[in-house]
């Protein structure tokens, strides 16, 4: 679905993201310091002004398993809660997720409140949501730094580990980007 030239143009984006940050092409990126630059700020359910305990316990004990993160724009300024339950490769992951829809400009859906009190969306964009997915995996998991890695011998767990991303990031990068297809052919 992504539209031609696109996951090309991802990895030129996160190559000048991490220039910006002064970050060596294979060195981790930590999702937060690329808020900070961007000029957004990070929150946990903890650090929201006035939360109750019912509605805290709710996002991070009863339903945490129901949510990643949330992006509000208000008033000129953008907040990311993200769900601080989750282990750290899940919240780069979605911290990047949700940064890559603020870097794209995606229109944000509209959540409203039904009747018995659940929060919905309105839409679901699934161009929008491929599209950030692309952008994060690059930002955290760079091609050429990913293909490096391997080529090195590093396995799996070693390289979620030095990305700080998610094992199922690492399987979604390692099959986007055709580096398993390439090094099968370098081997023949």
């Amino acid at each position: 679905m992504l539209r031609r030239g696109f996951k090309t143009w991802c990895e030129n984006a996160a190559a000048n993201y991490r220039r910006d940050l002064g970050l060596a092409r294979g060195a981790p990126l930590d999702p937060v310091l690329l808020a900070r630059h961007l000029g957004i700020l990070v929150w946990s359910p903890q650090d929201i002004p006035g939360i109750g305990k019912e509605v805290l316990e709710l996002l991070t004990v009863d339903d945490a398993d129901s949510w990643d993160a949330v992006t509000i724009e208000a008033e000129g300024m953008v907040l990311v809660i993200l769900n601080s339950i989750s282990d750290d490769g899940r919240r780069n992951n979605s911290l990047a997720h949700e940064l890559a829809h603020i870097i794209l400009e995606h229109e944000p859906a509209h959540v409203f409140h039904t009747p018995d009190g659940h929060m919905m969306m309105n839409e679901y964009n699934e161009v929008h949501e491929e599209e950030a997915d692309c952008l994060a995996g690059a930002l955290l998991l760079p091609r050429d730094a990913l293909l490096q890695a391997i080529r090195q011998g590093m396995s799996d767990m070693a390289l979620a580990r030095h990305f700080g991303v998610s094992a199922a990031l690492l399987r979604m990068r390692r099959n986007k980007t055709g580096i398993d297809k390439q090094l099968s052919h370098s081997r023949v």
